[in-house]
Order: C-alpha cells, then sequence, then structure tokens
C-alpha cells in the first residue's frame, strides 16, 4: 500500500469558536482517503454545496445551491425541470421535514426527495465506499493541490432499469483531505450528477422567518421558571433553532420553526452538572456502571470535584468517531486514594480514569452519535441549576 505524505484532517470544535486540525493515523494509504473524505465532510459544522443532475432523454434538470449546517439543517435555492414545465426551488429542511415559502411564511410538510440533496450524494458514493479496503476506489492522480478517485456510482434513482453504463470521479482536496467535487456520467452522456463543495465551517445556522410550525414541552422538575426559559433558549439558539418560550398550564413551552431530534431534546433539558468521583471495585458505596457497559460495575466511594467547564467541543477521533474534549477548572480531586477516577455528568459515567490521570482536560468518547455529543456539549457549556423533563414535541400546522 501506498502512504500519503504529512497532511491534516479537519475535526471541528463547536463551542471553541474554531476548526481544529488533527493529523491522521500515520498509516493512512490512498486507499483509506475516500472514506476519510466523505465522512469527515458530513462531520464538519457547516459547507455551502452546489447541486446539478440531468436526463436528457427525458428533458429533466436540477440544478442550485445550498448550504449545509449540522445537526441537520439545508439550505437549498434553484430551478426544476421537467419538459416544459419549470419550478423555483426554494426550501430549508431539518429533521424529517422540510419548509417551504407560502406567501409571507414556511410552512411545514414532510421531507421530499427534492429536499434529500446530502442524502442523493451520499446514495451515489456510498456503494464504493462499502467495499472493504478501499477496492471501489481506483487512484487517478495526486497533483499535490487534490487527489483524483475514480469509481462506480449508484444513479439507481435517475435508471431504475440499469440500463446505462457510468463513470464518476472523486476529486479531494490534498490538504484538509475533504472533497471538492463528486461528478458522475453515463457513458453517452444522457444522465449526469454534478455535487461540489466549497465554504467548509463558514455558516453557524440557516436563516429563515421565524414561524411556530413546532412545540416542544417540559414538565420543570426543579428550579424557576425563569430562569428554565433562559437556559432553554440559549440551548436551542446553540443548535441553530430560534424558538418562543411561554409557560402553560404549569409546564414550559418552546415554539420553534425547525423540529429537535428527540434525544437532542432530551438532554437539553438536563441540568448538565459534571463531577469527578472516586470509585472502588468493591465497597459499601453506590452502584454505577459505565454507559453503555452493563457488566463494568463500580462502586461510587466519594464526589471528589465539581470542576468548572471553561471551554468545551465536538470533535472527531483518528476513525471519525465523535468526542467531547472539555478544559476544566476547579478540577483536582481532593484525594486520589480510589482504584479509579470516574467522570459523571448527570448521574451517567461516561468516562473512567486511572487514579493519576490529569483532569484539567478531559475526553469523552463514550457518546454514539454526533447529534449526542453536541446536545452533550451544550448542556456543560450551559449549566443550569434546575432539571426540565421533556414530554412531547408537537407539529402545529
Amino acid at each position: 500500500m501506498r502512504r500519503l505524505a504529512s497532511f491534516a484532517f479537519f475535526a471541528v470544535i463547536v463551542g471553541a469558536g474554531c476548526v481544529r486540525v488533527v493529523r491522521p493515523p500515520s498509516d493512512l494509504t490512498y486507499e483509506d482517503v475516500p472514506q476519510y473524505a466523505w465522512e469527515g465532510l458530513r462531520q464538519q459544522r457547516s459547507f455551502r454545496f452546489d447541486y446539478y443532475v440531468a436526463r436528457s432523454s427525458m428533458q429533466f434538470e436540477v440544478q442550485g445551491s445550498g448550504i449545509v449546517v449540522l445537526p441537520d439543517a439545508l439550505r437549498f435555492k434553484g430551478t426544476w425541470r421537467l419538459g416544459e414545465e419549470e419550478r423555483v426551488l426554494n426550501l430549508a429542511a431539518a429533521g424529517d421535514y422540510q419548509l417551504e415559502r407560502q406567501g409571507s411564511e414556511w410552512v411545514p410538510h414532510p421531507k421530499s426527495e427534492e429536499a434529500k440533496l446530502l442524502e442523493q450524494a451520499d446514495r451515489v458514493i456510498r456503494k464504493a465506499l462499502l467495499r472493504r479496503k478501499g477496492r471501489g476506489f481506483g487512484l487517478v492522480e495526486d497533483d499535490g493541490e487534490t487527489i483524483t478517485y475514480s469509481f462506480q456510482p449508484n444513479l439507481f434513482y435517475l435508471d431504475p432499469g440499469f440500463e446505462k453504463k457510468y463513470t464518476a470521479e472523486l476529486v479531494v482536496d490534498g490538504r484538509t483531505l475533504l472533497p471538492r467535487k463528486i461528478n458522475a456520467r453515463s457513458e453517452d452522456d444522457d444522465i449526469q450528477f454534478k455535487f461540489s463543495v466549497s465554504g467548509v465551517n463558514r455558516r453557524k445556522k440557516i436563516r429563515i422567518p421565524f414561524s411556530e410550525n413546532f412545540k416542544l414541552t417540559y414538565a420543570l422538575e426543579e428550579g424557576r421558571f425563569a430562569r428554565a426559559k433562559s437556559v432553554l433558549r440559549k440551548r436551542l439558539k446553540d443548535v441553530g433553532r430560534a424558538s418562543r418560550m411561554r409557560v402553560k398550564a404549569g409546564n414550559l413551552e418552546a415554539a420553534l420553526t425547525f423540529p429537535v431530534d428527540k434525544q437532542m431534546a432530551q438532554i437539553l433539558a438536563e441540568p448538565g452538572q459534571l463531577v469527578i468521583l472516586g470509585l472502588n471495585l468493591d465497597g459499601p458505596g453506590p452502584q454505577i456502571n459505565t454507559r453503555g457497559e452493563i457488566s463494568d460495575i463500580f462502586h461510587i466511594a466519594d464526589t471528589l470535584a465539581l470542576p468548572e467547564v471553561r471551554s468545551v467541543g465536538v470533535g472527531f477521533d483518528s476513525l471519525s468517531r465523535p468526542m467531547l474534549e472539555l478544559t476544566l477548572a476547579k478540577a483536582e480531586p481532593r484525594s486520589r486514594d480510589f482504584d479509579y477516577l470516574g467522570v459523571a455528568v448527570d448521574g451517567v459515567l461516561y468516562e473512567v480514569l486511572t487514579v493519576d490521570n490529569p483532569t484539567d482536560i478531559l475526553r469523552i468518547a463514550n457518546v454514539t452519535t454526533y447529534e449526542e455529543a453536541l446536545a452533550l456539549s451544550i448542556k456543560l457549556r450551559r449549566p443550569f441549576n434546575g432539571e426540565l423533563r421533556f414530554l412531547d414535541q408537537e407539529r402545529l400546522r
């Protein structure tokens, strides 16, 4: 296997206000780059894209440009043509819904294929990515500025009968290892697909007029409504959701333009209290198990520190798995006379450390999805001296 020269791979750090450049594994090869490139793009905070798809024999064409902002927001403007019919596309999407402009308002509808532009690009390249050890891609050229690969695309949605033969290329930026272009076409040029990327991490949110399309409802378990409203509003803003708060029937309601992922809505309601625990393998203290590890049981001997979170960001390890990186103050345990140290947030044990491990800078890698990691980072940066309980998310129209 041919190894690449030294280069950098982006991992986005949310909350620290920057994009951190980290090095990939030293044994990364040309065969590894396509997987890194595509998965890395899908984990950036935001990016702009240009989109073009056409089938000339059917007089069908869609083209336009847009922006993607994680965790799930998309904005797209373009045109759709079929024969003599032409429509202007002006839509925004998040979660399972898209918003279309009707007069002066943006009205939600179930997400259509027109709004699944990133999913379409993923389908084009996914079959090649699934082949082991990079066998779905062939290295065409590395000119220093870009690395170009060939692959067999999946254009089933434009050619359901598999009647044509195709060629495709993936062009990767030689410095960032993020994709610049995906170009695919049939040999007779009847079918074409183009997806190009620019402006990585330059936007923080999708801008459209506010409208009350969805409603989150929370019960206040502990604390004051005024403080709960303030904290929840800021936490929702951090995930790109403008909101209007009201107290009704003893519950806190947040009206939204875009919906929120259910797991994220639940995490954003929690206090966000981080503690350093003293853990023993045996003893009289209450039992706690590492998150996701039922058999990994410890006994809580003592709470050793209640750190202040100076900064927290969401990044990715060398295998593109989400993680949190925290800088803490007042984090030195008052004793290290235990079997292990534990890092717990709101009663959940995320990490188990050796007793000599420094605690001023920590990583939490025991998270499953980017959405979960982002919500966890937000509640840690904006702790709430109280607790909300998520009840429901309702579509208002």
